[in-house]
């Protein structure tokens, strides 16, 4: 197996890029080296102990290298440090105005950046936290805009590979718009699972999520399965194995949460739809009343997937979610469209 380490540049600015020098044994000329998942610009098989990359852009602190050949990614102990450029200094401005509820100058920033910067993965960060932005006020429609605009093929594979970048397409083409190719999210989410060499929960979280809305409840087991393996405690993979049982009729994966306190939205909104397909309609409205505290946006969210899976004639899946939206926010003009929807599907199915 390859082994890896890196004695040469271990830290530099990067962007445009740094050359650096991976050392190790055993290098296959295929190898592909990632940091944080991001694909190296470059790549130079130099021997089987010596591999040249220049790096991705990445954001000034500590980056984990991933080496892949074939089918087989690494996990490697290796840091590469990425300094500061003059345009960081800019990114953190925006994000600082973020933290202060000044979005409008937050995108404003972010809007200059992904016109004007000089490299096309700098400009795919910024499109990338300017949906960040609107997906945090609820407006989906330039979420998924800006999600749509970060993968320029001028930006190359780093951006192609990295799972935070396309799990934010995956979820706005998941959404929006509700008359797409049924198939276009799940493959979607295929790809970006296949594409991520750092073994993240998230991107099968999602994964699992889209199968079992679509009825694929084996796969979205595996998943749900493996997430569950690496972050056992965590709240909303509980969650997601707890919807999925419910969709199999089966609902002790539900119970186990009794009495105990939630405050993850995600779970919540899980934990909710989950005991409305198990006909516990009383808990349903309790999580989801727990939810609208915690994140009213969330019917929004629960609004348009509703309304695609009763377009799809996924009628249990589409009326839990249509009636969380109205239970988060009844008199919303999404809320009474919910309503309206469960009255009267036939338009929709």
């Amino acid at each position: 197996m390859p082994h890896s380490s890196l004695r040469s540049s271990p830290t530099g600015s990067t962007t445009p890029g740094t050359e650096a020098f991976v050392y190790g044994t055993n290098f296959p000329p295929d190898s592909v080296i990632y940091f944080d998942g991001l694909q190296a610009r470059q790549i130079k098989f130099i021997s089987p102990s010596t591999l040249q990359v220049v790096t991705p852009y990445l954001r000034p602190g500590p980056h984990k290298l991933q080496l892949k050949s074939g089918e087989t990614a690494i996990q490697t102990d290796v840091d590469f440090t990425a300094s500061a450029s003059p345009i960081d200094a800019e990114i953190d401005r925006a994000i600082t105005t973020i933290s202060q509820n000044q979005p409008a100058v937050a995108i404003a920033i972010l809007n200059g950046i992904a016109k004007n910067a000089a490299d096309f993965q700098v400009r795919a960060f910024a499109h990338y936290e300017a949906a960040q932005v609107y997906f945090a006020q609820g407006d989906w429609w330039r979420w998924a805009g800006e999600a749509g605009m970060i993968f320029d093929p001028a930006g190359g594979q780093a951006v192609q590979t990295s799972w935070r970048y396309r799990l934010a397409s995956d979820q706005s083409t998941y959404l929006l718009p509700v008359d797409n190719d049924p198939g276009g999210p799940l493959r979607l989410a295929d790809w970006t699972v296949k594409y991520d060499v750092t073994e993240s929960p998230e991107p099968r979280f999602f994964r699992a999520l889209v199968n079992a809305r679509y009825g694929n409840l084996k796969q979205a087991k595996i998943d749900s399965d493996f997430i569950l393996k690496a972050e056992p405690n965590n709240q909303s993979y509980r969650a997601l194995a707890a919807y999925i049982g419910a969709l199999e009729g089966n609902a002790a994966h539900l119970h186990s949460f009794a009495g105990q306190t939630i405050r993850d939205a995600r779970a919540l909104s899980l934990l909710g739809q989950a005991a409305f397909i198990n006909g516990e309609l009383k808990l349903a409205q309790d999580w989801w009343t727990l939810e609208a505290r915690t994140y009213p946006l969330g019917a929004g969210l629960a609004y348009w997937a509703g309304k695609k899976h009763l377009a799809r004639g996924q009628k249990r899946v589409a009326a839990a979610l249509l009636t969380e939206c109205i239970t988060i926010a009844p008199n919303s003009d999404q809320g009474k469209e919910a309503r309206d929807l469960l009255s009267h599907p036939s338009p929709l199915a």
